[in-house]
């Protein structure tokens, strides 16, 4: 399988999303939330996303279930090549100006875990304040309920995505984009894949490999539903 972003429907809003949050007039406020079930694509969209501003044009943290004020401060400092400065108010100062002078939009990944933790969500809010810069939260589907009790928050949020289950014209995007140039997939096992899939991105992939391997090792340029039969696509639990 090729290694590269195919531009399906979820990672174009995600663009458009970036690009009104840039463009966006002086009193349109800049928090981002993008969101969706897991293995949909979110973490890998947000990086390639980044790619497109440049490395060095925007900030990313990966938030843990074990994260604290001070860890999640500490993660920012360390993406911006710095470390920590104390009491912690230092280096929120730090991250303010440095975020400021580079015009820096921050990315915070897996921002469920912190959703819960008043303190870093005050945080947040006060980068945002003091930058008016780009703030973009990404989590699991139960998020954007979670973020609208934090009123101060929510109501800085003017761009959204949720992502959806691919469909089958997706499908085929990641087919024709991603598999060997040896191998070509029917549209009934493509359709088969989505169904089975729920248009589940990671699924998808797994199945594309998949097949794509057992296509190669035995020497077969086309594969059809009928072809690859009852063969499992990726683990599945079964009652």
């Amino acid at each position: 399988m090729k290694h590269k972003i195919v531009e399906v429907k979820n990672v174009l809003s995600c663009l458009e999303l970036m690009e009104n949050l840039q463009g966006r007039s002086s009193i349109t406020p800049g928090i981002g939330l993008v969101h969706g079930p897991s293995g949909f694509g979110k973490t890998t969209t947000m990086c390639w996303l980044i790619n497109q501003l440049g490395a060095r044009n925007a900030s990313y943290v990966r938030c843990y279930a074990t994260d604290t004020p001070s860890s999640f401060i500490a993660r920012i400092m360390e993406e911006l090549g710095a470390d920590m400065l104390y009491p912690l108010r230092k280096s929120v100062d730090f991250i303010v100006n440095r975020m400021n002078e580079r015009q820096l939009p921050l990315f915070i990944d897996e921002a469920d875990h912190i959703v819960g933790q008043s303190r870093i969500m005050e945080t947040i809010r006060d980068l945002y304040d003091a930058t008016e810069l780009p703030v973009i939260l990404v989590g699991m589907e139960e998020i954007a309920r979670r973020i609208s009790h934090r009123k101060q928050l929510f109501n800085r949020v003017s761009e959204w995505v949720e992502f959806q289950p691919a469909d089958l014209e997706d499908v085929h995007e990641f087919a024709s984009q991603l598999l060997d140039d040896r191998v070509q997939v029917a549209e009934d096992l493509l359709e088969h894949i989505r169904k089975r899939s729920g248009g589940e991105v990671r699924r998808i992939l797994t199945a594309l490999e998949k097949i794509e391997r057992s296509a190669l090792a035995n020497d077969l340029d086309f594969v059809d539903l009928d072809a690859w039969g009852e063969q499992p696509l990726f683990l599945e639990f079964r009652r």
